[in-house]
């Protein structure tokens, strides 16, 4: 058997399972609770329990699970004190409209089942293209003007990797297999970004959720052949039964 067969086997057979669930939150709060106590008290819930939460919310992306806009909501949470914390409003309040919007991706999915893809015509579909370029100008608009930095080359790497995230998140709704290559490009900037500012937590995870990426591009990539086959075996079906009762009704 193929390592991606098989990896679509393990992840499926586990990823929309309850007590895998169960057990990601267990390792997470044990994993908080020792650093907490050992490693830097709330500073190390914040980073590192936030990178751990992106973690974690990266794998159950890879096989489309509910779980993975819960712990978007974790990492969008934690970061967001993370980022007020450190004096950096621009980035905690991104941290609020991603917050939000992986609200609304637990809504369309739980409406959503499989299709993928954006259809203005739906009403939930709309709301998400609303959401996703008031989050895009919203961004665009708070990084225009800031003296001593706007053009700078921090100031580019910020603004790509924060467009690409929220692209992506945005991709994520609607089950494009693109989102990996936005997330790809957004990780790519941010890892000289956390270096920079010192946050080790989000810098390490960085590396560790993107390897989940490459992953996640190849079984969604996977999932949208065998969807593909599936849709063309019904239609085959539905032709069959169609020409098997006009033979009936002529007889």
């Amino acid at each position: 058997m193929m390592i991606s067969a098989r990896i679509d086997r393990f992840g499926k057979g586990l990823a929309h399972k309850p007590r895998f669930h169960a057990a990601a939150a267990l390792f997470f709060l044990l994993v908080n609770a020792v650093g907490y106590a050992f490693a830097g008290g709330l500073d190390f819930v914040q980073g590192w329990g936030g990178g751990l939460a992106a973690v974690i919310a990266t794998i159950f992306l890879v096989w489309k699970s509910q779980g993975y806009w819960a712990w978007m909501i974790v990492n969008a949470a934690l970061w967001c004190a993370l980022f007020f914390h450190l004096d950096l409003p621009l980035l905690g309040w991104l941290q609020v409209a991603f917050l939000i919007f992986a609200f609304y991706g637990m809504v369309q999915w739980a409406l959503v089942r499989w299709r993928i893809g954006w259809n203005p015509r739906i009403p939930t579909d709309a709301v998400g293209g609303a959401l996703g370029l008031v989050f895009l100008l919203y961004a665009l608009w708070t990084y225009r003007d800031m003296p001593g930095y706007t053009g700078t080359s921090w100031w580019w790497l910020e603004v790509v990797s924060v467009t690409a995230a929220i692209a992506a998140m945005w991709m994520d709704a609607f089950r494009y297999k693109l989102n990996w290559w936005a997330w790809s490009l957004s990780n790519l900037v941010f890892v000289p970004l956390a270096f920079h500012g010192r946050l080790w937590g989000p810098f390490v995870m960085t590396f560790v959720y993107q390897t989940v990426n490459v992953v996640g591009w190849f079984q969604w990539v996977r999932d949208e052949k065998q969807l593909a086959f599936k849709a063309e075996s019904e239609r085959l079906e539905e032709r069959r039964a169609s020409f098997a009762f006009s033979g009936r009704v002529v007889s």
